[in-house]
């Protein structure tokens, strides 16, 4: 059975990105899957591909036995897969929440949809009328080793509300009780600067288990979260959370004062003292979907299909960006690339192009 996913950016770091790598980790393994995108995070994109087949979506036809897509896709997009069992939409956000959405359009291409936690789901029910399945999202951990003390891997953007404020407001409260620490918070912003004394911005990693896994805690201090990806990953490895009291936290799995901490959003309950001084030993239980993944992804073939390569050579014109890759082909370039890529670069028809006609040649 053929599945295509479909995510048109990864971001350096972020929920889906995780998501889609993690199924690749424990479903890829002897399973026909290929992840199609327009766009992306080089590093994103290069751990993916030791787990599933990338390949770079121009609005070709693509033919498979199911499409999953990770939000509100357009008909252009839809059509283009032409999926002989289903459809299928996964909520990973409460839309009304992190994007102020009250109403979404309900395309009839799509046959299914999935959410990632009930916070998701009834977040969606609510802006739509359509309640969704609930299917937990995969987790995939390797053996970590150990680092210390506070730690966060998150975006500071803004669909996490003012969560830097909030940081601010935790590291100064542990500041003015002369509590020592170190807070590590990986993240790409390069807009804000760390200028709170034993915080220490890093540059965004995507492995970090072995130094949650040595902290403390971990601090994920959004407004909203539907599935918090660093928070299960901490809490399976027994690293207590400090967290908001978003709606999801209590979902995934943190109890106040039992697996780590909870806030309010204005954080004027925070007590620094019993943080520092009664480190819950966390006891977690991670909530699964195996079998509907399973069942999402079908059976295990006994052997991974291999799709047919043909050598091309560039035509006529001086040059072009070929779609599949984005890379600059110069006249009489020779290169490998799929038989469907080839097809499409052959039949390339753009009346609002310089050029028309054929970009190549099938030379072997």
């Amino acid at each position: 059975m053929k599945i295509a996913f479909y995510i048109p950016h990864f971001n350096h770091i972020g929920g889906v990105e995780s998501w889609i790598y993690y199924i690749g980790k424990l479903y890829g393994e002897n399973r026909n899957i290929t992840v199609y995108y327009l766009n992306g995070d080089e590093k994103q994109l290069e751990r993916l591909q030791t787990v599933v087949k990338v390949s770079r979506f121009y609005y070709q036809k693509i033919n498979c036995d199911v499409a999953v897509f990770i939000m509100p896709m357009q008909n252009d997009v839809l059509s283009c897969f032409n999926a002989s069992k289903e459809r299928v939409q996964f909520i990973h956000a409460c839309y009304s929440v992190a994007y102020n959405t009250k109403k979404m359009y309900i395309n009839p291409l799509i046959n299914r949809y999935i959410a990632v936690s009930q916070t998701a789901a009834d977040d969606f029910y609510g802006i739509t009328g359509l309640m969704p399945e609930v299917m937990y999202n995969p987790l995939y951990l390797e053996k970590p080793r150990k680092v210390l003390k506070l730690i966060s891997a998150t975006r500071i953007a803004r669909d996490k509300g003012s969560i830097w404020e909030r940081m601010k407001i935790l590291a100064r409260k542990l500041n003015e009780a002369n509590i020592p620490f170190i807070w590590l918070v990986f993240t790409n912003n390069t807009d804000i600067k760390p200028d709170v004394k034993n915080v220490v911005f890093m540059p965004s990693e995507l492995k970090i288990t072995d130094y949650i896994a040595e902290a403390d805690y971990l601090v994920q201090l959004s407004k909203t979260e539907a599935y918090a990806y660093s928070l299960v990953e901490s809490l399976a490895l027994g690293t207590p959370v400090l967290a908001t009291n978003f709606a999801a936290a209590a979902e995934m799995g943190l109890v106040d004062g039992k697996t780590g901490y909870i806030f309010n959003m204005e954080m004027d309950n925070v007590d620094v003292d019993k943080l520092y001084n009664q480190i819950p030993k966390v006891e977690y239980k991670l909530k699964k979907s195996e079998k509907e993944y399973e069942e999402l992804l079908g059976p295990k073939t006994k052997k991974k299909e291999k799709e047919e390569m043909v050598m091309v050579q560039c035509i006529r014109m001086e040059g072009f960006t070929e779609p599949a890759t984005g890379k600059w082909r110069k006249y009489k370039d020779k290169w490998m690339c799929t038989q469907e890529e080839a097809d499409y670069m052959i039949e390339y028809r753009n009346p609002n192009s310089f050029t028309t006609g054929p970009l190549v040649d099938i030379i072997d």
